[in-house]
């Protein structure tokens, strides 16, 4: 079995129904990347570490004192290079997870929502991350995958570089080794025609978004 972290960034929190729904599938370890302890404190969940420079969660507040009381591991590391997300994306290859869920990862700030997103992209083949808002989830694709679907869901495909090749089946508008380059063309609300469809990368990452009601239904 995959061990699991889920990391809570500090943007838009999740609904605490989707979050509860992502703990029954995985039953994941809950990493707070600095300022998304204020979101952790709201929605009454218990981290196992705080990793972060901290400067979105003052050291003087109840909520981090709450958190020292329950025993929760506290890094502050105030290298400015990485961002809070990276730091504790760092931390979840260091501790040997394989999968990790992020919420919180867009919401407030655009400029952090692409950043977290870049960031993400880093540790893609290190491990198997989501990305989960309200409404979607994301996910970096190498190779060829086939994903559970039904009949009607929109999906979108998204890639970097004008070397990578998409090709897919069971999609109302199909690729055939096409480029999806960013900022060149994208493949975005295209609809499942069955009950899966494939993506086959080459040369390569692509970034599927997908609808996130279909993916809790089927997985």
């Amino acid at each position: 079995m995959k061990r699991t972290a889920a990391i809570l960034c500090n943007g838009s929190a999740p609904k605490g129904s989707i979050y509860d729904k992502f703990y029954e599938r995985f039953n994941f370890d809950l990493i707070c990347a600095d300022g998304g302890a204020n979101a952790a404190f709201k929605l009454g969940l218990l981290p196992k570490v705080i990793v972060g420079d901290l400067d979105s969660i003052d050291i003087d507040t109840d909520i981090f004192k709450h958190y020292r009381q329950k025993g929760v591991q506290v890094q502050k590391l105030s290298r400015q290079n990485d961002t809070d997300l990276e730091k504790a994306l760092k931390l979840a290859v260091k501790l040997k997870y394989s999968r990790v869920v992020i919420f919180g990862f867009s919401g407030r700030r655009f400029d952090h929502t692409l950043s977290n997103i870049s960031n993400v992209m880093k540790f893609s083949k290190q491990l198997e991350i989501y990305l989960v808002d309200d409404h979607s989830i994301l996910q970096f694709i190498y190779g060829k995958r086939n994903f559970n679907s039904i009949k009607g869901e929109v999906v979108s495909l998204l890639c970097f570089d004008p070397k990578t090749k998409v090709t897919t089946t069971n999609l109302l508008y199909p690729l055939k080794s096409d480029s999806l380059q960013f900022g060149i063309r994208e493949s975005i609300s295209n609809v499942c025609t069955d009950d899966h469809f494939t993506i086959d990368v080459k040369n390569g990452v692509c970034l599927l978004t997908r609808d996130l009601k279909t993916f809790l239904r089927l997985n």
